[in-house]
């Protein structure tokens, strides 16, 4: 793919705000109005975790319970590379129930699926903390 249209842009950027609700909603049924069936998520943060797959994404969800961190997207760039693949780059507040805050950038690869956008791909990188 070499350009995105603005109907592209805007459901794209649908899809990375959906993530904050469904996923700290633990709305595990909708999951997959974000992500692919074979999505993969990394996270970075301290030794690192990957969730692979859409029913691991939807248990890691639940696990984290009601006090889950709270996830807030913003500023998402989303742009072609030079390999034909769509991909966004968001930063990310991810507020915990003591109240502090940890943020950092979300990675995403996209796919265009028969039912829209999904994030097939996402790497969480952690800016403060870092560990």
């Amino acid at each position: 793919m070499d350009k995105l249209s603005f109907e592209d842009i805007s459901d794209i950027r649908g899809v990375l705000a959906l993530f904050s609700h469904v996923f700290d909603n633990r709305e595990v049924g909708d999951l997959h109005r974000v992500f692919t069936e074979d999505a993969v998520i990394e996270m970075t943060r301290g030794a690192g975790r990957v969730v692979d797959g859409l029913p691991a994404i939807a248990e890691f969800s639940l696990a984290l319970g009601p006090d889950g961190p709270d996830h807030q997207t913003l500023d998402s760039h989303v742009f072609v590379d030079d390999a034909g693949a769509v991909r966004a780059r968001s930063r990310y507040l991810a507020i915990l129930q003591d109240g502090s805050v940890h943020n950092g950038d979300y990675l995403d690869v996209l796919e265009r699926t028969t039912e829209g956008w999904r994030i097939s791909r996402r790497v969480s990188i952690p800016r403060y903390p870092k560990e």
